[in-house]
Parts: structure tokens; sequence; C-alpha cells
């Protein structure tokens, strides 16, 4: 329903337009001339009129429609997600790439190392065995020189065997031949073998230079050197053994 302020404004609008082709109202009594220009109104008219658009200004042009951007706005979330999505997945593989690359390299410093690593533990086991093989020879070596102090301070009479071994390397020659021996050997070879060296044309010299336990015999075609040392660099020569004299 029309308010009371529409309703006042429609009334002055139609006496308005009545008043404009009839005389001032005055003190005077209207004709029915005046009535007969009157129009009757209605309250829907009001209504209808409120309805009614009002015509846009002169001079001002209608404002114009925003564009939608709902389309823009979800195809830039799309395009976001899109190259969020592609990067991800790019970093994601450059990422495994570099952890496989790592990983190998890693993998093959650790191979070079175990490597290294049992190398030089073979080169020290065999360092050890050789060391350990010369400690037993030298060990071995000091017992024997031992054992042949004590024979020949025991039993003397050991030098017969020396002796009867070196003139057998000479094959029967029939030649002069001296026999080089110890002073304390000389006697126990005389008392021994005295008549065999005799028939052998063999003379017994003493001599104080060669040790106990060894001899030292001459021909004029030949000689046999017998003593303590020489037999004992050839012992140790067979055993691939460096050592001085016992």
């Amino acid at each position: 329903m029309p308010s009371f302020d529409e309703l006042a404004d429609h009334l002055a609008a139609q006496a308005a337009g009545g008043a404009a082709g009839a005389p001032r109202a005055s003190g005077r009594i209207l004709s029915s001339e005046c009535f007969d220009r009157y129009t009757p109104f209605s309250m829907h008219s009001l209504a209808a009129d409120r309805a009614q658009p009002q015509p846009a200004a002169p001079g001002r042009a209608p404002a114009a429609r925003e564009p939608d951007t709902s389309d823009f706005e979800a195809g830039r979330k799309a395009g976001l997600a899109d190259g969020f999505r592609q990067g991800f997945d790019a970093g994601v593989t450059h990422a495994q790439a570099g952890y496989r690359e790592r990983e190998a390299q890693a993998g093959k410093r650790l191979a070079e190392r175990v490597h290294a690593l049992d190398q030089a533990l073979r080169e020290r086991f065999e360092e050890i065995e050789r060391e350990a093989a010369d400690a037993v020879v030298t060990l071995a070596l000091d017992v024997a020189r031992q054992a042949l102090r004590s024979t020949l301070a025991i039993r003397p009479e050991s030098i017969v065997p020396v002796v009867q071994e070196a003139l057998a390397s000479l094959f029967g020659e029939s030649v002069r031949v001296h026999l080089y021996l110890n002073p304390g050997d000389a006697v126990l070879v005389r008392e021994e073998l005295g008549a065999r060296l005799a028939n052998m044309s063999c003379d017994i010299v003493a001599d104080p230079s060669i040790s106990a336990g060894g001899c030292r015999i001459e021909t004029p075609r030949a000689g046999v050197d017998a003593t303590l040392e020489t037999r004992w660099r050839r012992t140790l020569a067979a055993i691939g053994h460096a050592e001085v004299a016992p």
C-alpha cells in the first residue's frame, strides 16, 4: 500500500496538471468545467507508478556491467595447482636421482676402502708371517748353536766323524795330506785315527786358529774346509738364512 507522502505527491501532481489549463483558484465558486477535467485516481495507480523504472538522468550513461571473474579465478587456481604439481614431481625426480647418485658414489668409496683395507691386512699378515718365520728360524739357530757348543764340550770326540768325512771327500787320493785341527782335537784324532792317518800319509798339524769341532785338509791338488764356521754357514745357506758363525 502507498505511504501517506506518496499519496500527497500524487494528488499534488494531478492538481497541478488540472490547474495548468484552468483559471487560478479564488474565492469564487468553481464552475462545473473544472470538475469535468478532474480525473479520479485509485490506490493501485500509485503502486504501478512506483514499480515503473525511472528514466536515466539526461547526459549520464548507464553504469557498465562488471565482467564475471569467476572463470578467470578458477583458471588461475587450476594453473597454480598444475604448476605446483609439475614442480613437485620434477623436484622429487631430481632428488631421487641425486640420492641414487650419492648412494652409488658412497658405495663405490666404501668398496674402495674395503679393498684397500683388505690389501693392507693381507700385506700385514704376510709381513707377520715372515717375521714369525724369521723369529722361529733365529730361535732354532740359537738352539742349534747352543746344542753344538754343548755337544763339543760334552763330547769332544765328535770331531772324529768330521775328520773321517772330510778325508772321504778326497776320493782316495794317494798324495801327501795335511790335516789342520784345533790342538785339543789333534790329541783326540791321533788317539783314534793315528794308524790309519799314517797309512794315508796324513800329517796332523795343530792350529789354534781352528775352532774345536772343525778341521781343514790341504793337498797339493785340492783342499777341504770343514771348519765349524764354514759348516755353519753352509747350513744357514741351505735354509736361506744369513748368520754369523756360532
